[in-house]
């Protein structure tokens, strides 16, 4: 799968039609879980803030070894350039929100200089790619990422980005967040890393059995914008002593803004086994933007999650 989409002459041609279209989008419902309130109380320092894009995705689902249906597409028509920019765009959202709720900052200068005095590391090129693999047993789902950074708040190597939260790499980095515990103090501030995840298809995949008992497999792909769980937003708060363990504001669950992004159809596949014929369909498809919508929708997405991170912030002081 692609992990960068330069816009292709189709797309390219179609763009003074998209750039006629209605594109506001509705506001989503965040909701992000309260942190503990502890050391939230000066100020706010934002240490990288990371907008993370599925770019691909494959549904596989297995009902035997001989009946099986696969199927996969990609995003198309975004560019690093774009998802740079509306990274760039969230964290001086962020600000502005924070600002507005009487929130005190520590400027980025004074950030990068703490970041480098603590040997905090940055993700080369501000930037990271994930693909997600393994076997797939039965159904499931796997997806591709591209992460990338704010300029003024870059990736770290502090917490997991690429979209892929929890299991061991967690655990690999739980307490590198510490190195900031000292200047945190020292700052009288808390370190903050919203990470967004930002979906473009709800994949599906079954099996089960034909209405003349034989076994069936089939998957389904179809445009969907989505904020994905967990989103985190680390917090890593200061200690003079001791390991002051890093915390986190996450969804609970998914939320799906209902509006369209693309003309695109997406991808399925099914096969079906009988006592007397077997059964093979499949439709190809990569999913098609229509940016200035998308656009919209990727700027909604990260207005309402700052503001949830800011209402946690300010419920805290």
């Amino acid at each position: 799968m692609r992990s960068s989409f330069p816009l292709s002459a189709a797309v390219i041609a179609l763009m003074p039609l998209y750039a006629s279209a209605q594109t506001t989008a509705p506001v989503p419902p965040v909701k992000l879980s309260k942190p503990n309130g502890y050391g939230l109380k000066g100020k706010i320092a934002i240490l990288s803030y990371a907008l993370n894009f599925v770019t691909g995705q494959r549904a596989s689902a297995n009902a035997t070894v001989g009946v099986k249906a696969r199927a996969g597409t990609s995003l198309i028509g975004v560019d690093d350039a774009t998802m740079r920019r509306l990274a760039n765009e969230a964290l001086a959202d962020l600000k502005a929100q924070l600002s507005a709720a009487g929130i005190p900052l520590v400027d980025d200068a004074t950030v990068a200089q703490t970041v480098r005095t603590a040997g905090v590391a940055l993700i080369a090129g501000n930037r990271e790619e994930n693909r997600d693999g393994g076997i797939t047993i039965g159904s499931g789902v796997k997806k591709a990422y591209v992460s990338v950074g704010a300029d003024a708040a870059p990736l770290t190597d502090l917490y997991q980005s690429a979209g892929k939260i929890g299991g061991l790499g967690m655990l690999a980095r739980f307490g590198k967040g510490n190195a900031l515990s000292k200047p945190a103090v020292q700052l009288g501030a808390a370190f903050i890393s919203p990470s967004l995840i930002i979906d473009f298809a709800d994949a599906d995949a079954r099996v089960g059995r034909t209405l003349a008992g034989g076994r069936r497999a089939s998957v389904d792909i179809e445009p969907q914008f989505t904020i994905r769980i967990p989103s985190p937003t680390h917090i890593q708060v200061g200690q003079s002593v001791g390991i002051a363990g890093p915390t986190m504001m996450t969804l609970s669950k998914d939320i799906v803004i209902d509006a369209p992004f693309s003309s695109s159809a997406g991808a399925s596949a099914t096969q079906s086994e009988g006592p007397y014929v077997e059964m093979t369909t499949a439709q190809a498809g990569d999913i098609v933007v229509d940016l200035p919508r998308w656009t919209a929708l990727v700027q909604s997405a990260y207005r309402a999650y700052n503001a949830a991170i800011v209402a946690n912030l300010a419920a805290a002081r």
